[in-house]
């Protein structure tokens, strides 16, 4: 059996949710097939992928690079499917090209400008449409992260239930770091030194692109009331820009808390990692999720989460986190002060959230992922 996978989302200096999804699914399908016998792939890709050496195979695992800077899914990837199709193809983000094998599966994360539209300029909007609808139309199986999803497809697009599969995502165990390893860059904000208490200073954390639907201007419009009760505190926004994002920034001049708004920019993994490690809350009240990735790595780092009672959030978080209503600044205000001052509070959920991530990880959805390629 030989399996086709659209690898152009696989590596990328500076991922992100979906980038990381296809690194990690990829990967684990790359282990399964090597597992059995007769089950070859090939990895279609602009630039070709740098993959682990020990999913690397002299001719089991084949690359093929298909040198297009444009239409590179509707055009080049379709040229090749119809010159040497595979017996499935997977897509774990992007588009279904124009032509394909019988079978192929493709991964469709959700559906957030349905219910964001204003989020998205007007030819992502439409295209961003027209590709859910191609995929709804002529995909075999597609794999969602969550029940939210599956629903929105339903609703949206009259998706029959059968074609779709509900494959949660899973997280990536995190690894220690000591002091001694924080960037140059995240000393250039102030961090990696200790209060006089031998404690860092504390701060609400955020990762992900800075865009309207993370609905982080309400978030600092938040952060702004309880600073004035906690004014040792410091918010962290981390992740590359997106749509709206001179907005964001906007807000925060309007309020005059440049001193206490960090925004380092996209953080490599161990800045991350740090941030993780030495934050007193983690904050994720996004407006539309179709999974909310970053919520496993809080949990992971043991910390209290304040998210979205909106799409699947609630799904993937069950009763680990504390939920705020998104569109009320002063709701969010309010579960930011509860959960400083509440250290019980804060640390049960902390807890729980940590347990949690025994429903969640990357081999069961990765076993998921290629049963529905193997059929």
């Amino acid at each position: 059996m030989k399996i086709g996978i659209d690898a152009s989302r696989y590596s990328h200096e500076t991922a992100t949710g979906v980038e990381w999804y296809s690194y990690h699914i990829i990967n684990g399908l790359l282990g399964e097939a090597l597992k059995e016998e007769n089950t070859d792939v090939v990895l279609y890709s602009r630039h070709g992928t740098k993959i682990p050496k020990e999913f690397e195979h002299p001719s089991r695992v084949r690359q093929k690079l298909i040198d297009r800077r444009r239409f590179w899914t509707l055009i080049g990837l379709s040229r090749e499917m119809k010159k040497n199709p595979p017996d499935v193809l997977f897509v774990p983000s992007h588009v279904l090209p124009l032509r394909r094998p019988a079978y192929s599966v493709i991964t469709i994360h959700d559906v957030a400008f349905k219910y964001l539209r204003t989020s998205y300029s007007r030819s992502q909007y439409w295209y961003l449409n027209w590709s859910t609808k191609y995929a709804v139309k002529n995909a075999s199986r597609i794999i969602v992260p969550s029940e939210a999803t599956k629903s929105d497809l339903v609703q949206f697009f009259k998706c029959p239930v059968h074609k779709i599969v509900v494959v949660p995502h899973g997280y990536k165990k995190p690894k220690d770091i000591s002091e001694a390893n924080v960037s140059e860059n995240l000393k250039n904000f102030g961090f990696g030194t200790l209060t006089d208490d031998g404690e860092h200073s504390p701060y609400v954390f955020f990762v992900g692109r800075l865009e309207s639907k993370k609905n982080l201007v309400r978030l600092i419009e938040a952060f702004k009331d309880f600073s004035v009760g906690h004014p040792a505190w410091k918010l962290v926004l981390a992740g590359k820009r997106g749509l709206g994002a001179e907005r964001i920034i906007d807000k925060v001049r309007e309020l005059r808390i440049e001193e206490k708004v960090i925004m380092p920019g996209y953080v490599e993994e161990d800045e991350k990692t740090y941030l993780y490690k030495n934050c007193k809350i983690f904050a994720f009240p996004s407006l539309y999720e179709g999974f909310g990735l970053p919520i496993l790595e809080a949990f992971a780092y043991k910390k209290p989460v304040l998210t979205s009672h909106v799409s699947c959030l609630p799904e993937v978080a069950s009763d680990a986190a504390m939920y705020c209503d998104p569109f009320d600044s002063a709701d969010i205000a309010r579960c930011l002060d509860k959960l400083a001052n509440d250290d019980g509070f804060a640390n049960e959920l902390a807890m729980k959230g940590f347990a949690r991530l025994e429903d969640f990880s990357w081999a069961k959805s990765v076993k998921k992922t290629f049963d529905v390629l193997v059929k």
